[in-house]
């Protein structure tokens, strides 16, 4: 039943333009290695310019277990799909209730009113919903993956970095209407380019900090935009790009293994070459799988196949 839902809940979607074109999880032609691309290479672009920028990085606090049921249906509403459809969505929401086990000790159960489930066919699409108003009104470049979401702006005059400043501010609105809230301790800032002026962002009263790396989308991302892909050299998501050159850089990552840097003859180290960016044309799997694996991913996330 979810799988009939699922294909008209898609072709609403795609008919009324109801995901934007910043998501790029679990939406038709996408890919995360697609999104690793255009995003860097938009902010490489304009870096090689001598242009500073900043990267954000937002993390959202377990996003599909805190999207509340009645926004959720709310926004089915508004996108206007069928009520059928609606119903039978806030139906299969409706009705369950949870208690935590602690020590031998049962809490009592009470009525769950967020949350979309995970696993199911349903879940990801119902999330990619709820969070598809998310960049309204954002100045700078926002750039999601599911629940990963990014900014990059250029803050070489003040005029940016206040745009910035501006992007945060209407997330956290943003987070506050919908229930949700960002963990503001995950929450990064990059600094890109010479001469950039490490300005400093905040939400909710707190500054965010800057960070010399950041993980993305499995992908090791550091202030001078060299890139390595975090996974272990021989397994099988190293059979990804046979394409790309994979050398040993011996540049420690999490795990003491030494990560892969990925590059071509003709492209700098560090930089996404592009037998990366034609791979990821060709509609293989996220990071760190090989394409047979990634198919696999999407099709019991319920996703069809890219």
């Amino acid at each position: 039943m979810e799988q009939i839902l699922l294909e008209s809940l898609l072709r609403h979607m795609e008919n009324k333009k109801v995901i934007g074109d910043s998501q790029h999880g679990f939406t038709k032609g996408k890919s995360c290695l697609i999104n690793l691309v255009a995003f860097y290479n938009g902010a490489t672009a304009l870096v090689d310019k001598g242009r500073a920028r900043d990267i954000i990085y937002p993390d959202l606090c377990k996003a599909f277990d805190t999207v509340p049921h009645d926004i959720l249906v709310s926004k089915l509403e508004r996108h206007r799909f069928d009520g059928w459809t609606t119903q039978w969505i806030r139906n299969r929401l409706d009705g369950h209730t949870q208690r935590v086990a602690v020590n031998g000790s049962m809490s009592k159960w009470k009525q769950m009113t967020s949350g979309v489930p995970q696993g199911s066919v349903l879940g990801p699409v119902l999330f990619n919903i709820s969070v598809g108003d998310m960049d309204s009104g954002i100045e700078c470049t926002l750039s999601k993956f599911v629940d990963n979401t990014k900014l990059c702006g250029a803050v070489d005059m003040l005029e940016g970095r206040v745009a910035m400043q501006r992007d945060p501010d209407r997330l956290e609105r943003w987070a506050c209407a919908n229930l949700m809230k960002f963990n503001q301790a995950k929450c990064k800032v990059l600094h890109l380019g010479h001469g950039n002026p490490k300005h400093k962002y905040r939400s909710a009263r707190e500054w965010w900090e800057s960070s010399p790396e950041e993980k993305d989308l499995g992908v090791l991302v550091d202030e001078k935009l060299d890139m390595i892909w975090q996974m272990h050299a021989g397994g099988p998501e190293s059979q990804l790009h046979p394409g790309l050159h994979q050398e040993k850089c011996g540049q420690q990552v999490e795990g003491g293994d030494s990560a892969p840097l990925l590059h071509s003859d003709e492209t700098p180290p560090g930089v996404l070459c592009p037998a990366l960016e034609s791979t990821a044309q060709e509609g293989h799997g996220p990071v760190g799988t090989c394409p047979a694996e990634g198919h696999k991913n999407d099709e019991r996330a319920g996703a069809p196949f890219l």
